[in-house]
């Protein structure tokens, strides 16, 4: 079969998992038309990967499934480390900074579900049974060849491919990166099954215990995954398959306290890995997820890394491919995610090799370490912001700048020294009208896929600072007008006429907003697609906001 009309893709999406399916949704939410194949006959039927952490479902909610996904999971609200099945530390989710304040167990064969139909809601399908066996590098465009079931093979004329598809990715093969890294030593368990016992049903949980880590993860109701670590099984013989005696056994010799474990309707032995390449892609073809980076399973990291690695590129792809961004912004993506994967890779074998200590001197170095240092609150902060991935920033990013001057001298200045940086992710707020009849949400303004500034006042703006906002605003709704969105947050009441009259203005009840970004004296903000900030600059001034916009759009 050769190169046709209908077969062509602006952007051909290979692997149909979440971080593919966020690919492809997030493409036709940016108004492009993927194509998005996947070897497998159907979708798989396993939980594989079950967590979903809070910036992820901030994530979520721009995309407009937040409440789906949420009405299909459960509440998981804290985290618990165990000694010979005794309380060693504890961690609670409930202070974190999001409206999501817990991590969100949800198998992920439904997550799929959840994001096929809403592909299918913009008219896209899966492509099944589809494999990409061959990649033709063109001077302005790529031939994906593409293997059929019965054997015949289509070419996919595009102008990019982002390879989603997985560990064992045929993407990075066909750019002959190297996955660096090893499998750890070890064999594991894994146990899907009812479970009975004393411990909360309702946390994550890991056990420590010489004879090896036990890690739970809550499923649903009484149901949850186990996961043993086998130490002292040989690791170059062939494993007999598992039995739920085999788990009972491991629970008794590992002092986890349990009334009855059954019906187990998966049961595997695995090993882990860690693995990483050193870009993600080449040329016109990016990698994603696992088909980027693979590590182990400890604070459910690997989905939802992946599907923000989708997030990220998607809305850079859609502005070059419709001729309003130079093609320059895609070299950000490596820049950006490729730091992230390798903080997630680095931290999470860190804590695989942590409870994995079994000499009995270190061992106890370490259960008392975790156990003084659960019980500082500042401790606790990082280790959940870095979980939930909300700490994530880009402030090394080439596509991201601030011009930031601060104030010599400004009334209660010290309230706004802990500024939001340029890169750093936007929690959601609370905004009022002016007249404060009714409120919004800033997250709520988020949800197109347009550029948002942000034009903050200050709390005692003077006339001149009115004045250099109201031409940021002329000329950005002038020139602009289809790329950026403007909204006005207003730190006082004493407001220009024409400014009430503006579109979209917004009070900042108790200056929250002005504190959280550092707002003393008139400012603003940039504010990209996927919700984190582009670029800053106080005293706002439109000639340095002109001098960045082009790093970013034609």
């Amino acid at each position: 079969m050769t190169a046709s009309d209908n077969s062509r893709a602006d952007v051909l999406v290979v692997g149909a998992g979440p971080t593919g399916l966020t690919m492809a949704c997030e493409l036709a939410r940016h108004g492009i038309t993927p194509r998005i194949i996947d070897k497998s006959p159907a979708p798989s039927d396993k939980s594989k990967a079950f967590g979903i952490h809070a910036r992820t479902l901030e994530l979520f909610e721009g995309m407009g499934i937040a409440d789906t996904v949420l009405g299909q999971g459960n509440i998981c609200n804290g985290f618990d480390m165990y000694n010979h099945g005794k309380p060693l530390a504890s961690v609670v989710f409930d202070s974190l900074q999001s409206k999501y304040p817990f991590f969100l167990i949800i198998a992920q064969s439904d997550t799929e579900k959840i994001l096929n139909a809403h592909l299918e809601s913009y008219g896209i399908r899966v492509e099944r049974e589809k494999e990409l066996v061959g990649i033709e590098h063109k001077q302005d465009s790529l031939r994906a060849r593409i293997g059929l079931k019965d054997g015949s093979e289509e070419f996919i004329d595009c102008s990019y491919i982002a390879g989603c598809d997985g560990a064992h990715s045929t993407s990075r093969h066909l750019l002959d990166l190297e996955f660096k890294g090893a499998p750890y030593p070890n064999y594991w368990l894994l146990a899907d099954c009812d479970l009975d016992w004393k411990y909360p049903l309702h946390h994550l949980s890991v056990f420590i215990h010489p004879r090896g880590v036990t890690a739970y993860f809550p499923l649903y109701s009484d149901r949850g995954r186990l996961m043993f670590e086998l130490p002292d099984a040989p690791v170059d013989e062939e494993m007999p398959d598992p039995t739920i005696e085999d788990v009972r056994r491991l629970m008794g010799e590992r002092e986890i306290d349990y009334r009855s474990v059954g019906n187990p309707n998966w049961l595997a032995y695995f090993k882990l890995h860690h693995r990483m390449v050193d870009k993600y892609g080449d040329g016109r073809v990016f990698l994603s997820g696992d088909a980027a980076h693979i590590h182990s399973p400890m604070g459910g990291q690997g989905m939802n890394t992946g599907i923000q690695d989708s997030y990220n590129l998607a809305w850079k792809l859609a502005l070059v491919l419709k001729g309003k961004s130079p093609e320059s912004i895609l070299g950000s993506y490596n820049e950006e995610r490729h730091r992230i994967g390798e903080g997630v890779v680095n931290l999470t074998d860190k804590a695989a090799r942590m409870v994995g200590i079994h000499n009995p001197v270190l061992s106890a170095i370490r259960n008392n370490l975790i156990g003084r240092l659960s019980k500082i609150d500042a401790v606790q902060e990082k280790l959940l912001t870095t979980l939930s991935q909300i700490e994530i920033n880009y402030r090394e990013s080439p596509i991201v700048v601030e011009r930031w001057y601060q104030p010599d001298a400004v009334e209660g200045y010290h309230n706004y020294r802990h500024d939001l940086q340029a890169g750093e992710r936007v929690k959601d707020y609370t905004l009022l009208s002016l007249d404060g009849k009714y409120s919004t949400q800033l997250y709520g303004l988020f949800k197109d896929t347009r550029h948002k500034l942000l034009l903050f006042t200050g709390a005692l703006p003077e006339d001149m600072e009115f004045d250099e906002l109201r031409k940021i605003r002329r000329s950005i709704e002038t020139e602009y007008e289809d790329m950026i969105d403007v909204h006005l947050i207003a730190g006082t009441n004493a407001l220009p006429p024409d400014f009430i009259k503006m579109s979209s203005v917004w009070r900042d009840e108790d200056l929250l907003m002005h504190r959280d970004f550092g707002a003393a004296k008139s400012s603003l903000y940039l504010i990209r697609p996927d919700g984190y900030i582009g670029f800053r600059n106080q005293p706002a001034s439109l000639s340095d906001l002109l001098e960045y916009l082009p790093i970013i759009f034609l």
